[in-house]
């Protein structure tokens, strides 16, 4: 859609008319990897003060929140009408809903009168036409994920993005100003929408009382790990940006919030679109699936209500994993799990229902670690696991070495942004050597399994059953 775009000077007078107040700080461009930001006007301090220096107010009603849409379907009947087509569902999808009428009503080229003119309407033109989120990355950069964690997810969300835009193509067709401004001449596309997500993802901040919300000028202000500023919702229910206690603020010093401590390389390279190269936070999650020739793997995934997934992280220096899907995984119908499809009145099937050593555990599919602590094979079970986490790794490992040539090639074609370049090479440096921390550390607890006298029973009175090849103690690869 051809959006007319204003210039970020054209901020101050949006401010001024919306009442927004800027504080002893102004936008200034931070550079290519940066973009626009908040620096001081002035020097600023907030050390040995009774009142924390204010840096900017945004008055409540142009915060961009659940609330704040319902109440904007209420007077924009175009608007009404298609979050009732076609929203409803999260308030990600009615924010990006309120965006796209947002971008509608600035583009006049359709030449239809719709939408209601609001504050948005204008900052909306302000926003950038380009995000540096890997869903908006060209072909080639996104080859430079390949062996990433990063590659499963973003293939999935590219997936869903484009379900989503055929949804709203398949709800609104047949509202007559949809068909003339997004679908007649396609003026509406698949990219529009990518970038509508990549403004909700790389912009939104969990706000007090509101949830997730999109809070115009302080979602300026770029991330640190070392952040000089918060926000907070004051009494009147405004907005405000602060200082944080006992610090000094030279004249043209960066503003800078906490986009959260804990999230991982791969969560703010997806998010945001870049890596901070400060933060210590360790970690990846990977997809799980069950084994090809497992005769019970599609009625776990169908049975299971969580995330299918492996998290592996670094605690105080400790390579660390969780996931209640594997040791769900790693069961099977000899051991004694079992699954039933009961039948209901009128002859129709009913829920899967999941059985454990007879007992119904259909709604604590999550918790099998419990489940098996008492049993007298628990620790054959925590070596299936261990031996399937340990394959898991590998299989990640071996994805991430066998690209490393192609990728390091990439970076000197011209093709792939010098900046997005740096970013892949990052993640995958870190996931790395994540992974093969994990995969010497699930080495060592295998190799201790595997002295358990409840194992080498089991292994020693099953000639004739076959243990997978990943539960050998002698099979060792060193990925260090």
């Amino acid at each position: 859609m051809q959006i007319p775009h204003l210039p970020i000077t054209a901020l101050p007078a949006w401010s001024k008319l919306n009442d927004v107040d800027f504080l002893d700080i102004r936008v200034s461009d931070l550079g290519s990897s940066k973009g626009f930001g908040l620096v001081t006007s002035r020097a600023l301090s907030s050390k040995q003060v009774f009142d924390v220096p204010t840096l900017m107010v945004v008055p409540s009603d142009l915060v961009l929140s659940a609330e704040a849409v319902e109440e904007w379907g209420k007077v924009d009947a175009h608007f009404r009408e298609v979050v009732g087509r076609a929203g409803g569902k999260s308030t990600r999808g009615d924010v990006m809903l309120f965006l796209l009428m947002q971008i509608t009503i600035a583009a006049k080229h359709h030449g239809m009168n719709v939408g209601l003119s609001n504050p948005w309407t204008e900052y909306v033109r302000m926003l950038p036409s380009e995000v540096p989120v890997p869903t908006l990355w060209s072909e080639e950069e996104r080859i430079m994920l390949v062996g990433t964690s990063l590659e499963s997810a973003i293939s999935a969300k590219t997936t869903s993005l484009i379900q989503e835009f055929e949804n709203l193509r398949e709800k609104t067709i047949d509202i007559s100003w949809c068909q003339k401004c997004w679908w007649d001449n396609e003026d509406l596309t698949y990219q529009d929408w990518f970038l509508l997500d990549a403004w909700y993802r790389s912009r939104c901040l969990e706000v007090p009382n509101s949830g997730e919300s999109m809070i115009p000028c302080i979602d300026m202000v770029n991330h640190s790990p070392q952040a000089n500023s918060y926000y907070e919702r004051k009494s009147d229910n405004n907005l405000v940006l602060l200082i944080r206690p006992d610090v000094q603020l030279e004249a043209s010093s960066e503003v800078t919030i906490s986009y959260g401590s804990s999230k991982s390389r791969a969560e703010m390279l997806f998010s945001y679109g870049f890596i901070d190269e400060e933060s210590t936070t360790q970690g990846l999650t990977l997809s799980l699936e069950p084994f090809p020739d497992d005769p019970l793997g599609k009625a776990k995934v169908a049975a299971f209500s969580k995330p299918t997934t492996l998290r592996i992280f670094e605690e105080e220096g400790i390579v660390q994993w969780e996931s209640s899907f594997i040791h769900f995984l790693c069961l099977n119908e000899e051991d004694g799990l079992e699954f039933k499809v009961l039948q209901q009145n009128d002859g129709s099937l009913g829920q899967l229902k999941v059985f454990w050593q007879g007992s119904d555990v259909t709604d604590a599919t999550d918790n099998f670690e419990s489940h098996t602590g008492d049993h007298p094979l628990k620790d054959v079970f925590k070596l299936r696991v261990v031996a399937m986490l340990q394959d898991r790794i590998r299989q990640q490992l071996e994805c991430l070495y066998e690209s490393e040539d192609a990728i390091q090639a990439l970076g000197s074609t011209g093709l792939v942004s010098q900046d997005r370049y740096r970013s892949a090479l990052r993640l995958r440096k870190s996931e790395i050597e994540t992974l093969e921390q994990a995969f010497n550390a699930t080495d060592k607890e295998k190799s201790s399994l595997l002295e358990s006298e409840v194992v080498l029973r089991y292994l020693g009175s099953t000639e004739d059953e076959e243990i997978p090849e990943r539960a050998e103690a002698n099979e060792e690869e060193d990925f260090s």
